[in-house]
């Protein structure tokens, strides 16, 4: 985690880790996928990240 960020991880599996970053320094937000083969992301509204962090954060996933 760099400095001025704050993760929240919202799925883990065995493939992978989905989290949501907000980055205080440069005031954005994204969600990302950190797989083996590397990490990838796309840049989010703080709307939809506030939302799925209280829609997410505390919810376990389900596994079929």
């Amino acid at each position: 985690m760099l400095r001025g960020q704050k993760n929240t991880e919202i799925l883990r599996t065995k493939d992978g880790i989905v989290r949501l970053c907000e980055d205080t320094v440069t005031d954005s937000y994204s969600i990302g996928l950190r797989t083996r083969e590397g990490l990838h992301w796309k840049h989010i509204s703080k709307e939809l990240h506030d939302l799925l962090v209280e829609e997410l954060s505390e919810q376990e996933g389900t596994v079929r």
